[in-house]
């Protein structure tokens, strides 16, 4: 006979008062409903893997990785939960097990965009930047709208020195999001570099317009 825990789960209303509050950003409200569903659903991974998102939000990283690995245990097959281990991972600064949990992701969803950004980002910090570029640019083919994949794009040729490609990535960043003033600083410096300063300047002055110093 099953084990009844074994397919309890929470509710529709459970899960969408969860996802609410945390999308919403009351991340005090989420943190307690997600410990909540882990003490009344252990075997359900998606208390887990809310609860690991929180904990990774509001700074409290190591306790983050047991959540998350507890989700992985529950769900091995799931690769958002896999990406979610590396991005705590890296923040950690365990920057070879974030590239295997990319990976992993990978492996089960192929066309993870997300997994593929935070691998190149991880390949970055380790200094595998050609490596790393590979796959932001497999990133942006899967998903053209990444914002994050062009702008870590764009900072990775800069490093490199490829300045021209550099620009066309942060314009294209800034494109899909207009209003980010890390975009528009970036393009302000390449394009100095390119010596076209009536232009870097107008970027410097947008970003200062979107974010003050």
């Amino acid at each position: 006979m099953q084990d009844a825990s074994l397919s309890a789960a929470p509710s529709q209303n459970q899960i969408n008062r969860l996802l609410s509050h945390y999308q919403a950003g009351r991340l005090g409200e989420a943190g307690a409903l997600a410990t909540s569903l882990t003490q009344q659903f252990p075997k359900h991974p998606f208390g887990w893997k809310v609860l690991g998102a929180v904990l990774q939000r509001t700074g409290r990283l190591t306790e983050s990785l047991m959540a998350k690995r507890r989700a992985i245990e529950l769900s091995p097959q799931d690769p958002d939960a896999h990406h979610n281990l590396s991005t705590s991972l890296r923040e950690l600064g365990r920057l070879s097990e974030a590239e295997r949990s990319c990976r992993r992701a990978i492996e089960l969803k192929p066309d993870h965009a997300e997994a593929y950004s935070n691998l190149g980002a991880t390949l970055q910090e380790l200094g595998r930047v050609d490596e790393a570029i590979a796959i932001y640019q497999e990133a942006i083919g899967l998903l053209p709208n990444s914002f994050k994949a062009s702008n870590n794009l764009g900072v990775t040729l800069a490093q490199l020195g490829r300045l021209d490609e550099a620009e066309a990535s942060y314009r294209q960043a800034i494109s899909i999001r207009p209003d980010a003033a890390e975009a528009h600083n970036n393009l302000g410096i390449t394009l100095k570099e390119l010596g076209k300063l009536g232009e870097a300047e107008a970027s410097y002055q947008l970003a200062l317009t979107l974010k003050p110093a």
